[in-house]
């Protein structure tokens, strides 16, 4: 009796649980389960013997019919690994993802991410800052360091030296699993140690100070179980959303308020060394293309400088 072809979906659900869980961050696995579940929809019933350049660039070209072109792209790479590997342990003996084209809808116009300083100000003002830890401590912490959610919600007493006026950032929460639990930082350029200004370390420390080093500053605890309540990014983006419409500013989201930050100090002159440092970037092209809209406006009010000391050397 003749072996049945196994499904290729089945193959990469196994590819997945074999090379990527507990190999990368949860965040990353979730991503390939799903583009599991795009395979499913698209080809649930291709098999690897049929698994061909035709084959894979139909699978590419569904997906894209609903997809923008980046999304597509990040499709193929998860989906591809895969297929790289079967080419390679001889399942299949043509690598299909040879020269394959990618496609995808028009980019929807992309919305303001980020606020101007006299937003930010506004923004900063609307917050109740009171004798208790609360969202708008954590709307300002992030406001003025640039942290991540997950690297921001994570903090403990113990993080903060205030002889030196400074945070050391050197885990993140995985809140998104229902136990919670510590983990390390998105990369090792995000371990680092950022300078903080008066209000937090005049205001802040007092609220904290008198908390177990180890406590979380911003997760309230059960008062029955003791244990950790969950909590969610939504309802914090919420909250930020509610404040920035009650303040007539630009809504944003609270990864906003981390461009926010990164673009203000590049309006007022700081290098995107120091701001790839602080933002914890892996490297100073990260920033440089993530903030590249700034950096044009600022290269064009340079030139307009440069072009003024020139006319009035003649």
């Amino acid at each position: 009796m003749s072996k049945r072809p196994r499904l290729f979906t089945g193959y990469f659900l196994e590819w997945i649980e074999t090379y990527k869980v507990g190999a990368i961050r949860d965040i990353s696995v979730s991503k390939y389960y799903i583009a599991h579940k795009h395979l499913t929809e698209i080809c649930p019933d291709l098999t690897i013997d049929k698994l061909d350049r035709k084959a894979y660039q139909s699978i590419l070209n569904e997906y894209a019919l609903t997809h923008e072109r980046q999304t597509t792209m990040d499709f193929h790479h998860q989906i591809g690994s895969c297929v790289r590997d079967m080419y390679h342990e001889g399942l299949i003996k043509r690598d299909p993802t040879y020269k394959a084209i990618i496609k995808g809808i028009p980019p929807r116009p992309k919305k303001k991410k980020f606020l101007q300083k006299g937003e930010l100000q506004k923004l900063l003002k609307s917050l109740e800052l009171g004798e208790g830890i609360n969202m708008d401590w954590f709307i300002l912490l992030v406001a003025k360091t640039g942290m991540r959610f997950a690297e921001a919600i994570a903090l403990t007493p113990s993080d903060f030296d205030w002889t030196r006026n400074t945070v050391s950032i050197n885990k993140t929460l995985n809140y998104k699993n229902s136990t919670m639990f510590f983990q390390d930082t998105k990369n090792k350029s995000s371990v680092r140690t950022i300078s903080i200004d008066w209000q937090i370390v005049g205001q802040f420390k007092p609220l904290i100070e008198n908390l177990p080093q180890d406590e979380l500053i911003f997760v309230n605890r059960d008062e029955q179980t003791g244990k950790y309540k969950r909590i969610f990014n939504s309802t914090y983006n919420s909250h930020l959303i509610r404040k920035c419409k009650e303040s007539g500013i630009t809504v944003i989201t609270m990864h906003g308020l981390r461009h926010t930050h990164a673009s203000i100090l590049l309006a007022d002159g700081v290098s995107t060394h120091s701001i790839a440092k602080r933002l914890g970037h892996s490297s100073v092209t990260t920033t440089q293309e993530t903030y590249m809209h700034i950096i044009d406006e600022l290269q064009s009010k340079d030139d307009e400088k440069i072009l003024g000391a020139l006319m009035q050397l003649s």
